[in-house]
């Protein structure tokens, strides 16, 4: 089996990408999801709530605790300790049951900077330019262009993931281009294997004239 960890900045598209697998059957662990199902158990509740506002409640305000992840550091690095160990070993025990799998693909936003690259053998970063990420993120989460800016910038440096990553797959343009990469990604993945994984370079990147 070979792990493949999907990772990207906020907007950049990086849950298109794992869309993509999963409609090709591919087995795609998805933080994000592993996340929401903790905020949804008493237990987890309970601790955040001790520890982020010292009150014992087994009801979670998420609006707060979304403005907590971009604009207090304290409380997110706190919220982070709580969560993500948990998710890291539920990750570990879901790959295990997976070890007969081709291709796993790991879905982590914070991938490089929590750690969970040590679960992957190979990683793919997914980039747009920041002008996308800002247009995408406004109309998402229906904040105003300042608000957007500000929680890109409150995350690692699109550039320090590429950096990392084996592979860059632009998400500038549609849909379909982004969808083409991908597929001509993942048949070099398949046919060539490891030799081509080991090159250890970006796959495509195009940047407007």
């Amino acid at each position: 089996m070979l792990k493949v960890g999907i990772t990207g900045s906020i907007g950049s598209g990086k849950t298109l990408a794992s869309n993509f697998f999963k409609e090709l059957g591919y087995k795609v662990l998805d933080a994000d999801q592993i996340n929401q199902r903790l905020l949804k158990t008493e237990a987890v509740i309970r601790k955040i709530n001790r520890s982020l506002f010292n009150q014992d409640s087994n009801s979670l305000d998420k609006t707060l605790i979304k403005d907590i992840i971009f604009k207090d550091e304290t409380k997110k690095k706190t919220l982070e300790n709580i969560l993500h160990p948990i998710i890291y070993q539920m990750m570990e025990e879901e790959l295990k049951s997976l070890e007969k799998e081709e291709i796993v693909f790991i879905d982590v936003p914070l991938l490089f900077e929590a750690g969970f690259d040590k679960l992957t053998d190979y990683n793919i970063v997914i980039f747009t330019s920041e002008e996308q990420q800002v247009n995408r993120i406004t109309i998402r989460d229906k904040i105003d262009k300042n608000t957007a800016i500000l929680r890109i910038k409150g995350q690692w440096d699109i550039k320090e993931k590429m950096g990392k990553s084996d592979y860059v797959i632009n998400n500038d343009e549609s849909v379909e281009d982004t969808y083409q990469q991908l597929s001509d990604w993942l048949s070099n993945f398949k046919k060539v294997g490891q030799g081509y994984l080991n090159e250890k370079k970006v796959y495509k990147i195009k940047t407007k004239k």
